[in-house]
């Protein structure tokens, strides 16, 4: 049984009805959000009802959009651990800290609650296909339940823009159709045109932003029904952030939680942060930009869909946005990792960068309690740990032993440099063997210098940009670097 009453637009607030396959408002076209009937959804279920359940998020099925969970699509998802942080807490200064690490997610991401309940609707509905244009988490979400349903996915992907080499190595696995296509925008475009045959499967869809929302059910209930004082997440299009605020206000509304005094704070990268400009302006437009260089991949969005919405949850409870450094981010990796033996990926966290931000101004205080969500596991980014061990010879030479050739360490310096002559123009392979002899010092065979530039080709740094015919009838390759190289070189910089 479903309780929905309406899918309410999240801006101009008209009504429509539960028959539009886009999602999205037909008056201002932003997305919409679910509201239920949220006075039969209290009749009906209670903290007794809620915890006698068993784990995983089909438990909060009332507040669901699910005609019948029993069939639900399901790999395990949600019932993650709320990892109280007792060392790193103490390294804070701080009393209570809570993790709620959505990396043990079967694909390894907070992700997998919204594509569950997509594609169980979508099954619901008769669809046989799912797409989606992405190259992260929500591809490598996608494929895998839709392995699950028995249903075919096919997924776009971009051969410029980003993606992490563990999320691609899902993706591939689970035997998605994959096709390749220009950039992010074509990708989208692939993907819609394939939507006239198959359920287009979005981050920003109100049945899949459901899904995230019971992020925060479980919270409160491993709380022992208990809202935190301080919640912090990190925003890429604005929806997580924005879920929880709706799911703790659901919760208020049927009598499960008692009151609601937890201040949110969404945390961006300083290189690419739209709803944190807009917060610290006090603006309610979130302004386009292009999508950063982070080393924070998944919340590197330069035009986030649920950016109004999060906004408006920020202001609501009181709480902040923030924006962090890429250097403080990777110190938070290495600091949950190494004090709570929990790995995540750079934009996991951001929420502990963040939390040192607002300790050092005294925003929080130590006796608060803090709940920092980790939305995905460091397995997903595999190059971090290179990063990690920086400047440790015998680890990173061991390092380069264990890995494939293409990412070694040992070869990592050469392939440095070649990127970084790249960047002014693009060159041939003569010209960059001489450069690297004459202005790096870096000895090296010219057929080396070749098999470099394959290399960094297979990987998309790299592209062949021209061939031009020599005075004696020679052809001669030119190089230069990709959107992604450009990317990458920049990062290196950076953390250089």
């Amino acid at each position: 049984m479903s309780f929905i009453s309406s899918f309410e637009c999240t801006t101009c607030g008209k009504e429509h009805q539960d028959d539009l396959r886009e999602r999205v408002c037909s008056d201002c076209g932003s997305y919409l959000e679910i509201k239920y009937d949220l006075a039969a959804v209290g009749k009906t279920v209670n903290r007794k009802a809620i915890s006698s359940r068993k784990q995983g998020i089909w438990k909060y099925s009332e507040l669901l959009p699910v005609s019948v969970p029993s069939k639900a699509i399901s790999l395990g998802e949600g019932g993650t651990y709320l990892h109280k942080c007792d060392r790193l807490s103490r390294h804070l200064g701080l009393n209570t800290l809570y993790i709620k690490d959505e990396t043990t997610n079967p694909t390894g991401s907070f992700i997998d609650r919204g594509t569950a309940v997509e594609v169980t609707v979508a099954k619901e509905r008769g669809f046989q296909s799912l797409c989606c244009g992405s190259t992260g988490n929500l591809a490598a979400s996608l494929v895998a339940y839709a392995a699950r349903a028995g249903m075919e996915s096919n997924v776009f992907i971009a051969q410029t823009g980003n993606i992490d080499t563990g999320k691609f190595y899902q993706i591939l696995a689970y035997g998605a159709n994959v096709e390749v296509v220009k950039n992010h925008e074509r990708a989208m475009e692939r993907a819609q045109i394939a939507s006239r045959q198959s359920y287009f499967v979005k981050a920003y869809s109100s049945i899949f932003l459901e899904g995230v929302k019971t992020t925060i059910f479980e919270i409160c209930e491993q709380l022992n029904w208990h809202a935190p004082d301080w919640l912090i997440v990190p925003m890429g299009n604005g929806g997580h952030l924005s879920m929880i605020w709706k799911g703790l206000r659901e919760l208020q509304e049927i009598g499960v939680l008692d009151e609601i005094e937890t201040r949110l704070v969404g945390v961006q990268s300083t290189s690419c942060a739209p709803i944190v400009d807009a917060f610290m302006k006090g603006s309610d437009a979130i302004i386009p930009i292009a999508d950063g260089a982070t080393i924070a991949l998944d919340i590197g969005m330069g035009n986030p869909s649920c950016g109004h919405t999060a906004l408006r949850a920020i202001r609501e409870s009181n709480g902040f946005a923030i924006s962090v450094s890429d250097k403080d981010t990777l110190d938070a990796v290495s600091s949950i990792a190494r004090r709570e033996g929990v790995f995540v990926e750079p934009a996991s966290a951001t929420p502990i960068a963040a939390l040192r931000q607002l300790l050092r101004s005294d925003r929080i205080q130590p006796s608060d309690t803090i709940v920092c969500v980790a939305t995905g596991m460091g397995l997903k980014y595999p190059e971090i740990a290179r990063i990690l061990i920086k400047g440790q010879s015998k680890l990173e030479y061991l390092l380069s032993r264990v890995e494939d050739r293409k990412f070694t360490t040992q070869i990592g310096r050469t392939k440095r440099q070649i990127l970084q002559i790249l960047v002014d123009s693009e060159s041939y392979g003569y010209g960059i063997w001489k450069t690297l002899v004459d202005d790096f010092g870096i000895s090296i065979k010219i057929p080396s210098v070749y098999q470099h530039l394959s290399e960094l080709r297979s990987t998309g740094l790299v592209s062949q940009t021209r061939i031009e015919t020599t005075f004696d009838n020679r052809k001669r390759a030119y190089y230069g670097l990709t959107e992604r190289g450009r990317l990458i070189t920049k990062q290196l910089t950076k953390l250089a």
